[in-house]
């Protein structure tokens, strides 16, 4: 239910889509962004750096609210996610920036730096 009331916020952001699943942020309660990898929609085979998953290895709330967002994206929806990294990666590279690849691959796992790249 945790999960649920996560998603219902918004506060599950997709960041990444690629073969190997998504990747979403997940705003905690506490004001924490956690970083969860989702192999497939319903959330098997997931992965959360939240303390909680890295203790039990069970789906968190984060896991939940991350497949509900996933599930809830609309194929056009989904095409931005996939786009959204190269995009980045394209205006840091525009900007001059140095190792815009790197800044990229950091800002996938980062909530905090890629919300700064970004604005």
């Amino acid at each position: 239910m945790r999960g649920e009331n996560y998603f219902a916020h918004g506060w599950a952001s997709l960041v990444d889509q690629g073969p190997d699943g998504l990747v979403a942020h997940v705003m905690g309660e506490r004001g924490i962004a956690y970083v969860v990898d989702l192999s497939s929609p319903d959330g098997s085979g997931a992965r959360c750096t939240c303390p909680d998953f890295q203790d039990s290895g069970l789906r968190c709330k984060h896991v939940v609210a991350a497949a509900l967002q996933a599930n809830a994206a609309d194929p056009e929806t989904l095409k931005d996610v996939a786009s959204r990294l190269p995009r980045l990666r394209d205006i840091l590279d525009m900007e001059g920036r140095d190792d815009p690849d790197g800044l990229v691959a950091l800002a996938r796992r980062d909530p905090d730096l890629l919300r700064s790249l970004e604005n």
